[in-house]
């Protein structure tokens, strides 16, 4: 089967959680990048974006828009979306309270950094013991839901390894050590996910994008800024 290809711009942003998506369900993908505003233009003419935006995930003749779309998507082909109708609930309320949560991480590159990990920490604070009390209260751990992997533990380890870089990157490895010393479930969690080995796979492979710091992060801004010009 021919790879599926998820169409984005040069770096994470919304489509990073697609990624880890994909990979955690074994899909084979590859990025297309966009680089200029006539490829831009090109992919709204032909038809295949349905809200004429990116991230979208073509499979085919199936073209999907909106990122987290994609996330069900993959995470359905996968069997990563619980074995009840009452878990795969609880797996879409663990992954909208990602969504809610992950704002600062999308937003970091475009902003100044501290002012962004300023405002991660606040979501550390509103959200992170929300997920901790749900990973408690399922009772099998390392998993939010249910007794196996789920498109919700997948997700959550994106946050938790996005919340790592991201406050690295700005201040101090230490700065995450203590930013995440309240959670040791959701830590166990992300160690568990980072573990798996088509997690490990996908990090080592091309299809991985580097956190948006420094230059990664101006080149990104600048190439998201020319597509859309």
């Amino acid at each position: 089967m021919a790879p599926v290809k998820l169409h984005y711009f040069k770096g994470r942003g919304r489509s990073q959680q697609s990624r880890w998506m994909l990979a955690a369900s074994s899909i084979v993908f590859t990025n297309v990048c966009l680089s200029t505003r006539e490829e831009f233009v090109a992919l709204c003419k032909s038809g295949k974006l349905t809200y004429q935006q990116v991230p979208m995930l073509e499979d085919g003749e199936c073209c999907i828009s909106q990122s987290m779309a994609i996330v069900r998507h993959a995470a359905r082909a996968g069997a990563l979306y619980g074995t009840t109708a009452d878990e795969a609930a609880r797996v879409d309320e663990v992954l909208d309270g990602i969504s809610d949560a992950r704002g600062p991480i999308v937003s970091y590159p475009f902003m100044d950094a501290a002012e962004a990990c300023g405002r991660l920490q606040q979501s550390i604070e509103r959200f992170f013991p929300c997920f901790e009390r749900a990973i408690e209260r399922n009772g099998a751990p390392p998993f939010a839901v249910g007794a196996s992997l789920t498109a919700a533990d997948v997700l959550l380890a994106e946050l938790v390894d996005s919340t790592i870089e991201a406050l690295s990157a700005t201040f101090a490895p230490s700065a995450a050590d203590a930013a995440l010393g309240p959670y040791p479930k959701l830590r166990a969690l992300h160690s568990h996910v980072l573990g798996l080995p088509q997690i490990q796979a996908f990090r080592a492979s091309t299809n991985w994008m580097p956190f948006p710091e420094g230059q990664v992060g101006r080149d990104y801004v600048q190439n998201v800024r020319t597509v859309l010009s």
